[in-house]
């Protein structure tokens, strides 16, 4: 539970802070901000609309981006159309969806977490169907939530590779040949490829196992009651 609320804060909180000071641009991509606004809102939902420069259908909480990123309701907060569109991500709609399901897993992970600490404690985690469940169905989200918050970095950094020094399409090196480049790819695809087999190896036998006999004592008097 810990590990999930310093998600938030003050990790994610502050990596927040330092986007909106370093990166503008990126932030108005991820929030879906196309105009300036005093005390500018949080999109939680929405659809962006690169060529009209507009959010549609957006459910939003009023002057909440403003505080979070400055610490106060009514603070200014720039829209992409304050930058050059040479300047702009490359794929705003795909950033700011990839922004907002790792926001939003990440979300719904510190209440699950909180959920599930207060049974245990409580001594009716093990006893709670539905909790079990919920626990279960959120074992592969991580993972999806890990992966879109690796594209927000890599496609909000767009289209610079060194920030207002080099620019993604100057850093090619004539020195690297197209077939070095596919072999390190090929590598990386089955060093990956062989730990995901060797992971779900893993997983089908402990599931075949089972869990090991008095391993915990609240597990016992919960199948006990069962």
């Amino acid at each position: 539970t810990i590990a999930a609320l310093l998600q938030l804060f003050p990790t994610g909180d502050m990596q927040g802070k330092m986007i909106a000071y370093n990166q503008p641009p990126t932030l108005a991509a991820m929030e879906g901000l196309f105009q300036s606004q005093q005390g500018a809102p949080l999109a939680i939902l929405g659809q962006p609309d690169v060529e009209k420069r507009r959010l549609d259908n957006p459910l939003e909480v009023p002057n909440v981006l403003s505080f979070l990123t400055y610490r106060e309701w009514r603070a200014d907060v720039k829209g992409l159309s304050e930058f050059p569109e040479t300047d702009w991500p490359d794929q705003i709609p795909l950033l700011y969806y990839s922004y907002h399901v790792m926001v939003g897993l990440g979300t719904i992970f510190i209440a699950v977490m909180v959920a599930a600490a207060i049974l245990l404690w409580r001594g009716r985690l093990y006893l709670s169907r539905g909790m079990l469940w919920i626990l279960m169905i959120c074992v592969p989200l991580p993972y999806i939530a890990n992966t879109a918050g690796w594209m927000t970095a890599e496609l909000g950094r767009q289209p610079w590779l060194i920030y207002g020094l080099m620019r993604t399409a100057e850093g090619v090196s004539p020195r690297v040949a197209a077939g070095n480049a596919w072999f390190t790819l090929i590598g990386f695809m089955g060093m990956y490829a062989v730990l995901a087999v060797l992971w779900l190896f893993l997983i089908y036998r402990e599931i075949r196992q089972g869990p090991e006999p008095g391993g915990n004592s609240r597990g016992d008097l919960a199948a006990a009651a069962a």
